[in-house]
């Protein structure tokens, strides 16, 4: 009962109704009261005839009629003046429409009723109009709604009443829409970057396609030698690897992008993280002959995914050592404080130029200046989406004196 009147219609109509009820009890009693009044003074009227014509046939009677009119009368005095007037044809047998006194007051009685009956049921047609008339117009708004969403409108918001089951529905209808909207708007993300990550993946092939094409018709059709036959194979391989390697970026990089990868996030030393990153990285650095030096100090304990951050670390200080200088440094150092940890990666190389520095991080983007003809430039492109994955973000820093930094930051709040 109590989760009935919750509902705000419901407290406004039964209020309503207990209104009409009580204005037209009110009136009934009134009704009721001037009837009796209306009775009495006819009841009055009718023993003062009666009176007056015995008195005027003798005047003696008077004293004695006026008290016995205002006494009760016993049984058996009743019996007696029945009995009289039925002998004169008064009885209960009688139509009301002769007895002038009565009829009146029947038909005045009767228009009363009648009239309080059709207010009453007018009032009540009313009150039970509006109140259907209100949910229907809901359900109709509801439907409206519905068909709008169909049609693809999902900014549509019904307005919601404060309580009540109806306020609830709307809600619920207006979260639904919301919740549509959410997924429509993720599904032609996944659409879009679905488009993109095949016009990337034909668009990388082709170049080392075409080549390995190139190459295997002049190994059919031409007369070569040992050597240069080899030579056409060892280029075919290389083609081969790169296409290998840029697949398999590419598919790291669409699975976290798209939240296919569940990430293995456990409170762990980051110190450790980055060491591992920099033993897996020495081989590349030396043959570089650049230094990769990350001196910890104190433990910093972050939670992460160990093996996908080491991917994320691992292409931003590889893309440090293909920037530096041969005899440089790539710098690793840790900030840890209440509010963030950061992670920065410093190379002394040349800096990015203002016209790349907007761009390095979107996928396939080589700056002009790059050193490596082969650089496919997905890399960082994947370091940033594993560190947002992570809940951070990364930036870069690049000034003629100081070098690039690339920095990483975990808020902790």
């Amino acid at each position: 009962m109590k989760r009935y009147f919750n509902n705000p219609e419901i407290k406004r109509s039964s209020i309503i109704f207990l209104l009409i009820m009580a204005v037209f009890l009110t009136c009934n009693y009134f009704m009721i009261k001037a009837h009796n009044e209306k009775l009495k003074s006819d009841y009055i009227k009718a023993l003062g005839s009666v009176t007056a014509k015995i008195v005027e046939s003798d005047p003696k009677f008077e004293k004695e009629i006026v008290p016995l009119l205002t006494r009760e009368v016993s049984k058996e005095q009743e019996r007696k003046g029945r009995e009289i007037l039925r002998q004169y044809g008064l009885s209960e047998k009688l139509d009301i429409s002769l007895f002038p006194y009565i009829k009146g007051n029947f038909k005045s009685m009767e228009l009363s009723i009648f009239s309080a009956g059709i207010i009453l049921t007018m009032l009540l047609f009313i009150l039970n109009y509006f109140q259907h008339g209100y949910f229907y117009e809901n359900m109709r708004n509801f439907s409206s709604a519905a068909k709008k969403i169909v049609e693809g409108d999902y900014n549509l918001k019904l307005s919601e009443e404060k309580e009540g089951d109806l306020s609830k529905l709307t809600k619920s209808f207006n979260s639904m829409g919301e919740v549509i909207r959410g997924n429509l708007f993720t599904l032609n993300k996944e659409k879009r970057f679905l488009v993109e990550l095949l016009s990337d993946i034909s668009h990388q092939l082709k170049t080392p396609l075409s080549t390995m094409i190139l190459y295997n018709d002049i190994l059919l059709n031409k007369d070569l030698t040992k050597e240069q036959q080899n030579t056409f194979l060892k280029n075919n391989e290389n083609q081969l690897n790169r296409m290998s390697w840029l697949i398999l970026n590419l598919l790291k990089l669409a699975k976290i992008d798209a939240n296919a990868i569940e990430l293995e996030m456990e409170e762990q030393s980051l110190n450790e993280t980055i060491e591992e990153t920099v033993e897996i990285l020495e081989s590349k650095a030396m043959e570089a002959k650049v230094k990769v030096e990350f001196i910890p100090k104190d433990t910093v304990i972050l939670k992460h995914d160990r093996l996908w951050m080491q991917e994320a670390l691992s292409n931003v200080v590889k893309n440090g050592i293909e920037h530096a200088c041969q005899g440089g440094k790539v710098n690793i150092n840790i900030e840890d404080n209440p509010i963030y940890t950061r992670i920065i990666i410093k190379n002394t190389g040349e800096p990015i130029s203002e016209e790349d520095l907007p761009h390095v991080f979107k996928r396939f983007y080589k700056s002009k200046k790059s050193k490596k003809s082969d650089s496919i430039g997905i890399g960082l492109s994947l370091a940033k989406s594993v560190v947002e994955r992570h809940g951070g973000y990364i930036e870069v820093i690049s000034k003629e004196q100081d070098g690039t930094s690339f920095i990483i930051t975990f808020l902790k709040y």
